[in-house]
């Protein structure tokens, strides 16, 4: 489980900031936490929701997820020597846009806390750290850092650190990280780690594709596609049931143009050369019968499709017990529909794993006290010099019962557009122009 991420100087990130996924003092909405093995101090919070302006940060936020992320899992395998890094520092200061970029996050695995961060430029890794806190003692695995002559350095544990270190340096280039590397030569304590942030952290920015995964689930996984359905039945969405069947290649089915390029046409269907196509279909009940219509997935409403794409990764999620960040939860859904996803979470009789949701939204209507705890709610905001400053909700203190759709469409909390009014000048017609004139002249 996730319990902190930090950032810094990342998009328009300057300063480091530090979003917690510990529960604060209130005691309202218990059923919305969970206390764990490993974390016994205090209980964390199920999931959280991010509030802002446009261009104030939320979107920066999913995306430094998703670039630690991918770092950690592919710095190894898609990085060659001098090839740059696709970090993008704060740009709007000389110096920052030149300094490194840092991350960290702290979390839970196996009922034992890990931190672990680095710091990185385009150019290469700076400083990369892992602590273990077995029995709430810290240990310190490895720690990398550049010297004067710009060459790695690195410190160990010897006690607790063991198996191949040094050949595992040599091998780590200079844009790739160590923990990537150690994982790939199946290091058998960095392995886990590693496999943590594959399995424990999902993230979806705005432009993921995510219906194919769930078209594969609902054709592969029986238990996914009645889970799926009874979500859909509770929705009120009409839907009796979810079909799923492999029909030909997403190519064939679209009927390209001979002449069209093969690689074309996969990029435009979305799938690759040969990939069986799933077609799922839907039933809905013919009024005043038992019988049901049958139709394809097409024909449903665009929030219908929207939501039954989620579930696939959001199944996935409650099942492993996963991090799920995602940009835009509430896309064309109905403010029930974002709701319904949500508690998904919040119940612990349909989130047995303690898996947590993480994402941003402009829906004002979800800011309800009987919906999240005000640990649970986020703001990003942006300054005059264009930084984001990320904060709770718990800072402000709200009293109790509070109306915070009000408040925050008030500007009380912050995290709303900044806007002027607007004045449009007549529009002068050009000279020369020719005016439309009716019949009746």
């Amino acid at each position: 489980m996730l319990l902190e991420f930090r950032l810094g100087n990342f998009r328009s990130y300057a300063a480091e900031k530090r979003f917690s996924r510990v529960a604060g003092s209130g005691k309202e909405l218990p059923a919305n936490t969970v206390t764990v093995e490993g974390f016994n101090r205090s209980p964390l919070p199920r999931s959280a929701v991010i509030y802002g302006a446009n261009a104030s940060g939320k979107s920066n936020l999913v995306q430094a997820f998703a670039f630690f992320r991918h770092f950690v899992l592919h710095s190894s395998e898609t990085r060659q020597e001098g090839d740059w890094i696709p970090v993008y520092p704060f740009l709007l200061d000389p110096k920052l846009a030149r300094d490194p970029s840092h991350f960290e996050m702290t979390f839970l695995l196996g009922g034992v806390r890990h931190q672990y961060g680095f710091v990185v430029s385009r150019e290469r890794v700076h400083e990369e750290w892992l602590t273990v806190y077995p029995r709430g003692k810290p240990q310190e695995w490895f720690h990398r850092t550049v010297d004067l002559k710009g060459k790695s350095t690195w410190a160990w544990s010897r006690t607790h650190l063991r198996g191949a270190k040094l050949q595992l340096a040599e091998r780590t280039r200079e844009n790739a990280l160590f923990l990537s590397v150690a994982a790939q030569w199946n290091h058998t304590q960095i392995k886990p780690v590693y496999h943590g942030f594959r399995g424990k952290l999902k993230v979806l920015r705005r432009e993921t594709n995510v219906m194919g995964h769930t078209r594969a689930q609902l054709l592969s996984n029986r238990t996914f596609r009645e889970w799926l359905t009874r979500v859909l039945k509770a929705a009120d969405m009409g839907i009796c049931r979810v079909l799923a069947r492999e029909s030909k290649s997403h190519k064939d089915r679209f009927r390209f143009p001979s002449e069209m390029p093969a690689e074309m046409g996969s990029l435009l269907s979305d799938e690759s050369p040969g990939k069986p196509w799933v077609e799922v279909r839907t039933t809905h009940r013919l009024p005043g019968t038992r019988g049901e219509v049958e139709w394809d997935l097409d024909q449903e409403s665009d929030g219908t499709q929207r939501m039954l794409a989620l579930l696939g990764p959001i199944h996935d999620a409650l099942r492993d017990g996963a991090v799920l960040v995602m940009d835009e939860l509430d896309t064309i859904l109905h403010a029930y529909m974002t709701m319904a996803l949500v508690q998904l979470f919040s119940r612990p009789t349909t989130n047995r794993g303690n898996a947590q949701l993480v994402f941003t939204t402009h829906d004002t209507s979800l800011l309800d006290p009987t919906l999240f705890r005000r640990d649970q709610i986020w703001f990003t905001s942006k300054d005059g010099s264009g930084q984001t400053d990320l904060y709770s909700l718990e800072d402000f203190s709200p009293r109790k019962g509070e109306a915070l759709q009000k408040g925050y469409l008030a500007g009380r909390y912050g995290g709303i557009p900044d806007l002027v009014d607007l004045e449009f000048s007549q529009i002068q017609k050009p000279q020369g122009e020719a005016e439309l004139v009716s019949p009746e002249g």
